[in-house]
Formats: C-alpha cells, sequence, structure tokens
C-alpha cells in the first residue's frame, strides 16, 4: 500500500520536473553570446563597445544578448552604431572609412629674384619666371631652384598651410664668376646649412655661393649625424666636400641561432656584439639549416644603441 503511494506521488511530480527543466534550457538559451564582426575600409580601425576597447578592424567579437553601443575610429573619423544582439546571432557591420587625415592642407609659394626675370622650378617643376606667386602648393618643404645668365641658386622653403610664404634670391646683376659652387656627395641624404639655414641638399644640383671662406653644416637628423666643415670657394669654380659616414656598433642575436652576413660579408654566429659599420640602412642576412633564410633591413644611427634580434621559429 505504501509502495502504490509513493509511485503515484512520483507520477504527480513528473510533470512539474518537467517544466523545470524547460525553463532551465529556455534561460540558457536567451543567455548565449552572439558574434559581431565588424570590417572597414581601409582596415586597421579601432573598435570599441560600450566604452571598452576590443581591438582593430577587422575584428569578430563575442558580445553578450542585448542593446550595446560600437564605436569605430580611423584617423579623426568616427562612427558610431547601436547594436542589438539576440542570442545566439551573427551580426556583421562593413564599414567605408574615408581617412580625410590623410589629405594634406596647402599654402601659396611667392618667389621673386634681384634682379628679376630668373627661371623658377619648384621641386624640378617648372613654375614660370620672377617675380611668380604659385598656388594649391602642400604645406610641407619644397626645393626651390632660379637661375639667370648670371647665375643660379637654391633654397629649400617650407609652405605653411593656408598662407603664402615668400622668398626673395639675390643673383649676381653682372656677368662674371663672382661666386662658385659646392657640391656635396654623402652615401645617404645630407642637409647643407651655413648660419642655420639651409642652402641645398647632398647629391642635389650644384650649390651656388659667393667665393671665400664658408662655414657649413652637414646634418642628417634621422641618422643622428651632424658634421661642421670650413669650406674655400674659388670663383667660377666648383669645390666638392665628401661625407665619410661614421662607424658605430651593432649587436645582433636569433633564436634559436643564426649565421649572419651585413651587406653580404659574413659577421659571425649569434650571439654577435659590438660589430663596427657605418650609419646608415644596411641588409642583414640570417641563415638556420632548419629554419633557412631571413633578409632584415635595419638603419643604423649614431645614437644607438643599435641592435637587432629574430626569431626564425615563426
Amino acid at each position: 500500500m505504501v509502495l502504490a503511494s509513493a509511485v503515484v506521488i512520483l507520477a504527480a511530480a513528473a510533470p512539474f520536473a518537467l517544466a523545470q527543466i524547460e525553463l532551465l534550457r529556455a534561460s540558457v538559451a536567451a543567455s548565449q553570446p552572439g558574434r559581431l564582426t565588424i570590417v572597414t575600409h581601409p582596415d586597421s580601425a579601432s573598435v570599441s563597445v560600450d566604452g571598452q576597447s576590443r581591438g582593430m578592424t577587422p575584428l569578430t567579437l563575442s558580445v553578450d544578448p542585448g542593446a550595446h553601443t560600437v564605436t569605430v575610429r580611423s584617423g579623426i573619423n568616427e562612427r558610431v552604431l547601436p547594436v542589438t544582439v539576440a542570442a545566439g546571432a551573427d551580426i556583421v557591420r562593413d564599414l567605408e572609412m574615408t581617412n580625410i587625415a590623410a589629405v594634406a592642407a596647402s599654402g601659396a609659394l611667392s618667389v621673386m629674384t634681384d634682379p628679376p626675370g630668373a627661371h623658377v622650378t619648384i621641386d624640378g617643376t617648372p613654375a614660370g619666371t620672377s617675380p611668380v606667386t604659385v598656388d594649391a602648393l602642400r604645406a610641407e618643404p619644397h626645393m626651390v631652384i632660379v637661375s639667370g645668365p648670371t647665375g643660379s641658386a637654391e633654397r629649400i622653403v617650407t609652405v605653411p598651410a593656408g598662407h603664402t610664404a615668400t622668398v626673395v634670391f639675390s643673383l649676381p646683376k653682372v656677368a662674371g664668376p663672382i661666386g662658385g659652387w659646392l657640391s656635396v656627395t654623402a652615401p645617404f641624404e645630407v642637409q647643407v646649412m651655413e648660419k642655420d639655414e639651409v642652402i641645398g641638399l647632398g647629391g642635389s644640383t650644384k650649390i651656388m655661393v659667393a667665393a671665400g671662406r664658408h662655414d657649413i653644416v652637414l646634418a642628417n637628423r634621422a641618422l643622428d649625424y651632424q658634421e661642421n666643415r670650413h669650406v674655400d670657394i674659388a670663383a667660377g669654380s666648383t669645390t666638392t666636400v665628401r661625407v665619410d659616414p661614421p662607424k658605430v656598433t651593432v649587436s645582433v642575436n636569433a633564436r634559436p641561432w643564426a649565421d649572419v652576413a651585413i651587406d653580404g660579408n659574413d659577421i659571425g654566429q649569434t650571439p654577435i656584439a659590438n660589430v663596427a659599420s657605418t650609419i646608415g640602412t644596411h641588409q642583414l642576412v640570417f641563415r638556420h639549416p632548419q629554419f633557412g633564410e631571413r633578409r632584415q633591413s635595419i638603419v643604423l644611427t649614431g645614437k644607438g644603441p643599435n641592435r637587432i634580434a629574430v626569431d626564425l621559429t615563426k
């Protein structure tokens, strides 16, 4: 009699237990995260969800169900997207991000010469006869060269955004070799300065200067190179200044190890410390019998320390 009663109670409780299980299943399904994919053109835009940074595009995220605010930034452009994610849903957003920050501002350049009537070129492009004003130039440094019957001159002039830069050249007023030319040869780009003013670039056209003694500075900021020179310019002739790049040291390492060559010259097996080389750009080759060959470019500067390490296992 007791056993029969127990069976009746269990049978009555079974529907209630099944209902509880179904409710639990529904609760679990409602809390299942969704997938949100953000694609941008161009890519590498930053993505944040509800104020939290989540990475760079293209990006696929696991997002809890519900309403969210997605912010996408590329340069100075920003897109704010309200997104509602259903449980287990797969959502894709494809965005066009115009990078207007890359569009440079422009300005103008006014070139005058004494005497007037000299031919003017800007960055190698003819710009007319002085005096002349050229509009719609990018707001950046430009190489200006003027030439006339009695000689030529050149100068780097920086054009400010939204404004007009003015440069005046004084050319010889009578024919005859009252000045000379300076030519600078270097294995890397150098600025030629005199009295804190850039008068030309090494490797470009010859620089016209007055005859006599000049104290010039040769510099490359990126390589931390600067050198003072005393130069005597003879009237009517060209004086050549040659730059011999200073030597610095570089340390090289590789995982697990490698035989190394720099600019085609073997320098040994890693780890390698304090190998002497000149400042500038060099090509390194790492070789390992198992992981093959890896080529790497390195820029050695006078500032240092100059170190390079590669992981050949990746």
